[in-house]
């Protein structure tokens, strides 16, 4: 099944494109990391899929419905890169954040049992259940990080799209929060990253989609690595197997 569909998709805010000519397909059960410099389209081409923009040429497809069109938003799970800072002051707890997954689901707007029951398997699945109460405010970004990716859990999401999670994580937290991807896809979760760490996309992904408004390279990390994909996309001279900009 394919979730995500672009052919030959060009979108610009003014004249120029931030993104130009691109395709490709998300198949049911891939991990894609997408890759590029500062100002590359990626987090444009997201909005695109996500149907916030309309593409000014091509189209873009969402579980075979017109992305614009789509309705069963809740099987898409988006984290967006700045979601630490819209947290900031927002005084409410972990469990209700998850909890707000099950709205979709929930009859005439009234959560029962079963989403309570969804939502604290979702808290366990991403290993924050011990935190359910505490108010959102109070976590790190990887924590926070990790209550969006369980409302997406919770909200029974076929596909999870994520922009740059790893913005305002600490260190030490990063590698737990790639092996709870990997655990995630493993149990059959799609997922779509934007990551500016091409290390982590290289180790953690099983393809990759390098762009600088058009794409540069889709495929394999180890093929990308053999490439020239990294040196024309990011316009730097790089020796062959070094992959980072």
């Amino acid at each position: 099944m394919t979730h995500i569909s672009v052919e030959d998709v060009s979108f610009g805010y003014t004249a120029s494109p931030v993104v130009r000519n691109t395709s490709f397909t998300v198949e049911k059960g891939e991990y894609v990391g997408v890759i590029g410099p500062n100002g590359s389209g990626k987090s444009t081409l997201l909005q695109l899929i996500l149907g916030l923009y309309e593409p000014d040429k091509g189209t873009i497809e969402l579980f075979g419905q017109p992305s614009r069109a789509f309705v069963d938003r809740e099987r898409v799970g988006y984290v967006a890169q700045d979601v630490t800072e819209n947290t900031k002051e927002m005084p409410i707890t972990v469990e209700e954040v998850v909890l707000m997954g099950r709205f979709p689901h929930a009859g005439f707007g009234r959560v029962g049992s079963d989403d309570r029951r969804r939502t604290r398997e979702a808290l366990r699945t991403v290993g924050i259940d011990h935190l359910a109460g505490r108010k959102i405010t109070k976590l790190s970004g990887g924590q926070r990080q990790r209550t969006y990716i369980a409302r997406a859990l919770a909200s029974e999401a076929d596909l999870l799209v994520l922009d740059e999670p790893t913005v305002g994580v600490d260190a030490e937290s990063i590698e737990d929060f790639f092996d709870l991807l990997d655990r995630l896809n493993d149990d059959g979760m799609t997922i779509l990253l934007v990551e500016h760490d091409i290390e982590a996309v290289l180790e953690h992904t099983g393809r990759v989609l390098c762009l600088n408004r058009t794409l540069y390279f889709d495929g394999p990390p180890g093929a990308f690595v053999d490439s020239d994909a990294l040196e024309r996309a990011y316009g730097i001279e790089t020796q062959r197997g070094e992959v980072t900009p």
